[in-house]
């Protein structure tokens, strides 16, 4: 085991640590998402909260909502009411469906889904007197759908203060402590909860986007090596204020991830001084569950996950807290890498170990409790509020049977 002033952490963070603070649950946000109230589409495309006035285009929102509600039902059937379906699942299979029409991934069992819902559906497809669309097709609906959901999971989060944040201030005396060399911090977080903590705490870290260019920081991976830090930090399934730019000039386009600083997403300029628009007009964010994995080879996260591969081949010990172990992709590269070596182990923060090995999906629920006998996965019960970094720090020492 390493020396206390070679003390390296890697830390893997789910949406626990947001409710630790207050902020909306996922069980929140999809009843917001399914009730479709208060609810409005700008003209530029996108979904808002608050009352829809003359302008706003709420046929899209009754599709939407209709559709959701209805491959539920299925969802619901599948599942035997074992668990509460959420808006995770429904974008996973609304993704699915559009893909399937649009000809993006081909995917034969969908066929039969939607010869199932179809004459539930097809009320959905005319438009009325008066709306925008006079006739809809599924793929058209499936793609509101999805646009739908990730509104409204981008403007609840962000229109929600954190409370009690002094209780993620064990993650601010670990980057602080004079005996840890080196900290990764991966999170499955959408929100910016953690590193504007971090940052008002004078912590510095390196997060992949470069200084401001026009009031725009844009990602540059390479700063990951170039750049020397303590504290380096990855969101791996995006962020609610990274957006991708477009940029025109002559006959050439380009397009960069960034982030805007004290300015609207619709209201930057790139590093020329000429007008951008961010493509999508939503953020780059991943919802969904299987759908995910994807992603995890394209754009952003192709690098992202690579650094998460990387670190876990230059770590003894991964810190876990927040996370349900419902991410397939991620969970293989945890399981594969805790059985790589007699060395490596995890420490896992949550509330009850038994709620959290059920929910665990597959390899990690059948090993846990092997893991758990030979010392290489720790469980430390408690919420992050009640559990501080030398209680942490302890248990990075014991050793492993």
């Amino acid at each position: 085991m390493a020396s206390s002033n070679q003390i390296r952490i890697t830390f893997l963070l789910g949406s626990g640590i947001s409710i630790a603070v207050k902020m909306p649950s996922i069980k929140e946000i999809t009843e917001r998402i399914l009730s479709g109230k208060n609810i409005k589409r700008a003209d530029d495309g996108t979904y808002y909260l608050g009352e829809a006035t003359n302008g706003f285009n709420n046929e899209y929102i009754d599709k939407a909502v209709k559709f959701l509600k209805r491959i539920k039902i299925e969802a619901n059937n599948y599942y035997k009411n074992d668990r509460e379906i959420n808006y995770e699942d429904l974008y996973y299979i609304a993704t699915q469906i559009y893909d399937s029409e649009n000809r993006e991934y081909d995917n034969p069992v969908v066929q039969s889904f939607i010869e199932k819902i179809i004459s539930d559906i097809t009320p959905l497809f005319p438009g009325k007197e008066g709306e925008h669309i006079d006739k809809w097709t599924l793929e058209q609906i499936s793609q509101e759908a999805i646009n739908y959901i990730k509104d409204i999971v981008w403007r609840i989060l962000i229109s929600k203060k954190p409370e009690n944040i002094d209780r993620l201030k064990g993650f601010k005396n670990a980057c602080l402590d004079e005996d840890v060399s080196r900290i990764d911090i991966f999170t499955l977080n959408h929100d910016t909860i953690l590193e504007d903590y971090l940052s008002k705490a004078n912590v510095k870290l390196i997060d992949g986007f470069g200084n401001p260019e026009k009031e725009v920081r844009y990602w540059d991976p390479y700063l990951f090596v170039s750049k020397s830090a303590k504290v380096k930090f990855f969101k791996l399934h995006g962020s609610l204020n990274w957006f991708l730019f477009r940029s025109e000039k002559g006959n050439l386009v380009s397009e960069r991830i960034g982030i805007p600083l004290n300015r609207s997403c619709w209201d930057t300029e790139d590093p020329n001084g000429q007008m951008q628009r961010p493509t999508y007009g939503r953020p780059e964010f991943l919802a969904g569950t299987f759908n995910k994995m994807f992603d995890y080879t394209s754009s952003i996260y192709a690098e992202l996950h690579c650094q998460f591969y990387y670190a876990l081949r230059n770590s003894e010990q991964i810190v876990i807290y927040g996370y349900g172990f419902g991410d397939k992709g991620i969970n293989r590269l945890i399981f594969e890498w805790v059985y790589s070596s007699l060395k490596h182990r995890l420490i896992i923060i949550d509330l009850d170990s038994e709620k959290l090995k059920q929910k665990a999906r597959g390899v990690l629920a059948k090993n846990w409790d092997d893991l758990e006998n030979h010392n290489k996965l720790i469980f430390i019960p408690g919420g992050i509020e009640n559990t501080s970094w030398q209680k942490i720090k302890e248990n990075l020492f014991k050793e492993i049977k």
